[in-house]
This record gives structure tokens, sequence and C-alpha cells, in this order.
């Protein structure tokens, strides 16, 4: 029997729930839903953590992002790290990698035996860093965000290499543009020959920029449905998530603001759909639907102005929160998973597929036993975040009803995602007997993951914010004390973000 091949299609900050095959009422994925009608769609998806790089550097080795210490994008992972590509290719089966998998600095191919990017992501040129990292301080202003919000629309008419996708007038529509064609390309090449194969394709829309060619964007303005809860400010959030809040700078954001925004991001996804179609119906085209298995997923979500937020970071379900679809060899058609599940898995589900068993020190469990009806005895699944935006490290557990958010150093959250699945009403603002027992329950189980204050301690050491003499910056210092203390000569110039590509000359 022949050898499977495997094909991994990995979006950007897409939602959770806003496909057809999901029920949205407005955008349109046909290709998705088709995949979706064809395979098993995992409804209680997740990220290990809600931003682009420790998200990737997590479901590449198979581990948290506190075991690998990817805090944040600009941190370059260990090479000597193992990956599932690089697994795959020490058995024998060439992997390669088209687009965006987010390495940082010289380490580029991750373990792929064959690698094609566009953009690359800058590493620090110095980490750990010397200078605090300014993102994370009280009284921080990312003044750009805003503005990506008030340019939301219509992409300028105009062809691309893919390479500036960030820039606001563009997006990343000829970035997948060229990655889709490489891919159809990789598939044609792959007709007739019987050797197994895997290929990693990574897509960029939906991230922002929001905008998008005029007829996708045409399709859904201005009838678009409105987010819940979208107060800005927002006097409920929880004090960190209302610094998150605080730190993009969000105002003056009127109805006709937010349609043109999420009209955008409709677009996009319909746009990411339809170069998914041009990959599946390749796959068929050659004749290797029968012998693929093909998972889609994203790196993270994007809040799309719910509780009154934008893009990801914070462990609210629509940042923390991906779509998982999955079709193949003995996988059922048409089947709807609860169980809920998290990124970290795809490590040992990509070598399950292989024939390969992962190491004893993943966490992960492999889907295909969930799809096939097999539930294993997963732990709650587990997320967390160290990056800009937040003061303090935040980390999550979800079960098949709740979801708890520990903040160090401040209160958790709770929310009932059975009764309140727009997370309104935070439980852990409730002073009776059984919310108590709830919050102790899952302190204890998240103290069998990890020890929240040396993590936290960690990472705040390696990101500049813990002082020689133990200082904790977040606590005690401003962006403008920060600025303040650069003139005084108090913190070091950092080096900022400057690729070094001269000093990695081979494969680990």
């Amino acid at each position: 029997m022949k050898k499977p091949n495997i094909l991994v299609i990995c979006s950007d900050q897409h939602h959770a729930k806003m496909s057809g095959y999901a029920g949205h009422p407005v955008v349109k994925t046909p290709n998705l839903d088709r995949l979706a009608a064809e395979g098993t769609a995992f409804e209680n998806a997740y990220c290990n953590s809600p931003v682009c790089t420790p998200s990737r550097m997590s479901f590449i080795t198979g581990k948290y992002v506190h075991q690998i210490g990817s805090w944040f994008m600009g941190i370059p992972l260990d090479a000597k790290e193992m990956t599932w590509p690089r697994r795959l290719k020490n058995a024998g089966i060439p992997a390669t990698m088209l687009g965006k998998m987010d390495f940082c600095g010289a380490y580029q191919s991750g373990g792929f035996s064959d690698y094609k990017i566009i953009e690359r992501r800058q590493a620090w040129d110095t980490y750990p860093r010397n200078t605090p990292f300014e993102d994370r301080l009280s009284n921080f202003v990312r003044k750009d965000k805003l503005e990506h919000i008030l340019h939301a629309g219509v992409r300028q008419d105009r062809v691309t290499d893919g390479a500036d996708g960030h820039n606001d007038a563009l997006g990343f529509y000829d970035h997948d543009r060229h990655i889709t064609d490489w891919a159809v390309n990789y598939l044609r090449e792959k007709n007739g020959k019987s050797e197994p194969w895997a290929l990693y394709v990574g897509l960029l829309y939906p991230h922002w920029p929001y905008c998008v060619p005029k007829e996708y964007f045409d399709r859904y303005y201005p009838d678009v449905d409105l987010p819940k809860d979208a107060r800005f400010p927002n006097p409920d959030l929880h004090p960190e998530v209302r610094h998150f809040q605080d730190c993009m700078g969000f105002r003056d954001m009127t109805e006709e603001r937010l349609r043109r925004v999420i009209a955008a991001y409709y677009g996009m996804i319909t746009c990411l759909d339809d170069n998914i179609g041009r990959i599946l119906n390749e796959l068929n085209a050659q004749g290797l639907a029968d012998d693929t298995y093909v998972i889609y997923t994203t790196d993270h979500g994007e809040a799309l102005g719910t509780h009154g937020l934008f893009y990801k970071q914070t462990a609210y379900e629509g940042s923390v929160g991906v779509p998982l679809l999955m079709k193949g060899p003995g996988i059922p058609a048409g089947k709807r998973a609860q169980t809920p599940v998290s990124l970290v898995d795809m490590y040992p589900t990509v070598l399950d597929m292989a024939g390969l068993e992962a190491e004893a020190d993943r966490p992960g469990h492999s889907w295909l036993p969930i799809a096939k009806g097999m539930q294993p005895g997963a732990p709650d699944v587990f997320s967390e975040y160290h990056g800009n935006f937040f003061r303090q490290d935040w980390y999550m557990l979800r079960n098949a009803r709740y979801k708890y958010v520990h903040y160090e150093n401040c209160r958790p959250s709770l929310f009932d995602l059975e009764t309140d699945p727009d997370e309104l009403f935070d439980l852990a603002l409730k002073e009776d007997d059984e919310t108590r027992q709830l919050l102790q329950k899952f302190r204890a189980a998240l103290a069998e993951i990890v020890d929240t204050k040396a993590v936290s301690t960690r990472a705040k050491r390696d990101l500049g914010l813990i002082g020689p003499d133990g200082e904790d910056y977040t606590k005690t210092l401003t962006a403008g004390m920060l600025q303040e203390g650069r003139r005084q000569g108090r913190f070091p110039p950092e080096p900022g973000y400057v690729p070094d590509f001269s000093s990695f000359t081979g494969e680990y």
C-alpha cells in the first residue's frame, strides 16, 4: 500500500467561526465548506499562543511556547529543536515549505527539505534584550494599529512581487497569489511519482492590513454583521485586557468604519478560500487526492471589533480559537468533532499520518483517533501569551465547558462557554463557593502544566523587563519613563530588528 502524502495549509489570523461550514451567515467559503464535507471539522480548536511566531514555533516543534522560549516575534527558534518536517525528512519523506512559517533570523529551513518564502521575519540583533521591551510597559500606544483600521477597504490595483504586504494600500493579495502558484506547480510536478511527500503552504490572508481587491470588498460592503460588545473603550474588560485596548489607541470607531474593516476582512477570507480551492482542485486534477491527508488551519484568530478589540493576543475565543479541518484516508466525511484540541497536536498528528511516533516529551495528541471516534484522555487545552500589549503574562486552560485564564500578578477570568459563548460574563467576579471551587480546580490543573511565576520571570528577563537588581519593569516603568531613561543613559539603545543571514551556513 502506498504511503500517504501530507498537505498542510496554514492561513494567518482567520477567525474560527468565520466560514460557511462553521455556520457563519455571511462569509462565503465554498472550498473550505467542501473540505469540511469531505473530512472532519474540529469545532473547538485553539492555538497555543495567539501571535504569529510563537504559535508557529509551537506547532512545528510540538512543544509549548514556554518549553522553547519563543516568547514573541523576533526570537529565533533553536535550530537544534526537532521539528515534524525534520522527522519526516529523516524517515525518507521530503517535506517542502512554501510561504510563511515565520522562522526568525538566519535559520529559515526549520528542518524542511526545501523551502521558498517571500517575507523573512527578522530577529532581534541582541537576544536576550538589553533594553526593556517597550510594548509591554504602561502607557505605551502603538499608533499604527488604529491606522490599519481607518485605512480598511479596497486595495490599490497594482501587481507586486508580494514582498510589501504590510503596506495598508496593498495587503497580502499578491503574496498569496504567488504562494498559491508555487503550490499548484509543486503538485503538478508530483503527477506520476510514487514516493510520498509532505507540503506545507503558508498563506497570509486574512492578516491585516484590512484591504482586498474591489470585487471581494463589494461582495460584503455595507451589509455586514456588527460585532458584539463593541465598546471603545470597554470598561468591563479585565484590567490587563483593558490595558491591551488602551495600547491600540482605538477611538472614533464609527459604525461606518466598523463596516469597512469587517467587509474587507470577510473579503480576505473569501479570497483565501479561492486560493485554497485552486490548491485542492489541482490535488484532484493530478490524481493525488485519494492518497493525501489534508490539514487546514491558521496560526491564531482575529477579534474584529468584538469586546472593543481587534487583532489577536487575548484569550478571547475570537483571538485564541482557530479553524481546523482534516481529510484523508480513513478520516470520516462530514464529521464535527467537539473534543477541545490545540495546534501543539499537529506534531504527533503529522507523524501519525506518516506512520511514525512522536517523542515522549511532546505534550500533544494526534487528531486521527479523535476524528475516527476514539476519544483520547487528553488534558485540558493550554495556551499562553508573553508578548506585546500585556504587562503581565497570561495562561489559559479550556475544558469541555469552561475557559480559565490566569493573569500573573492579577486576578483570573472564568467563562462558561456552554451558557455564555460570547464571553460576556466573567464568573471569576462572583463570590460563591461553586466558583471558588472551580477556580481552585483550574489553578491546580494549570500548576501541573507550568510554573507560571518561574516562566513569567524567565520570559520577562529575556525581553529585558527584569532589571539587574530583580526589578520588574512591567510594574514600575512606563513607556515615558523608558524614553527618559534612554536619554539619561540608564538603558542602552537596542540594535532593533536587523536581519543577518551571513552567520548561518548549514542545516542542523
